[in-house]
């Protein structure tokens, strides 16, 4: 006896059922696992690498009443803190330059640093400000170079990747923020500066929660 509709949309509809089912089950499985891996980053809870400047010199120094030139090098001592986590720090090609509450961004040279457990490392960043538009330039800045002595801040942009394990690596975007930088340009070279004292740290700050 041949098979009769009823049977045919028996089996059709046990089909779709056993795809709906077989769907249901790898959602399931997939939040159950992101879940996990959740907690098991929260359990570990990777810190921020930590920043500090050590060295800021600046050439090519040029200030007119519109526009702020100059290339800058800045050597960073980078810390991984982690005794259980690997960090890779990717420094972005975007940077901004504080100078007397006006804000002049700049191109930083793009680089990665990988970074065991309890590591530091030495990184040299170089900048160069290229601000097309043109703007007041403050008189608080003309007047201390002037001096002898600019104050500025740096902005750097950065991506840590976190890595442990077997487990997924874990991304965050970070602002590194070196603040109230003294550099010193002799009257004799007055295009060119250094940093005064001894090096300051940076703090960071979570882009994804600003």
């Amino acid at each position: 006896m041949p098979p009769t509709n009823s049977s045919n949309n028996n089996n059709t509809c046990h089909n779709n059922s056993c795809v709906r089912n077989f769907i249901l089950v790898l959602i399931i499985i997939f939040v159950i696992a992101m879940a996990i891996i959740n907690i098991a980053w929260l359990v570990m809870h990777p810190r921020y690498p930590g920043f500090r400047v050590t060295s800021l010199s600046v050439t090519n120094f040029i200030v007119s009443d519109s526009q702020v030139r100059g290339r800058y090098e800045v050597v960073l001592n980078v810390t991984n803190p982690n005794n259980k986590i690997i960090t890779e720090v990717g420094f972005h090609s975007v940077a901004m330059l504080v100078l007397y509450g006006q804000e002049w961004h700049a191109v930083a040279a793009v680089q990665q640093v990988f970074m065991e457990k309890l590591t530091n490392k030495s990184v040299k960043v170089g900048l160069e400000v290229r601000n097309p538009h043109e703007k007041a330039v403050p008189e608080a800045l003309v007047k201390n170079w002037n001096k002898g002595v600019v104050n500025l801040n740096l902005v750097l942009s950065v991506k840590v990747t976190f890595e442990a394990g077997i487990l997924p690596s874990e991304d965050k975007l970070l602002d590194v923020c070196c603040m109230d930088l003294d550099v010193e340009f002799p009257s004799s070279t007055k295009g060119t500066g250094k940093l005064l004292g001894m090096g300051k740290n940076c703090t960071t700050r979570n882009m994804e929660r600003a």
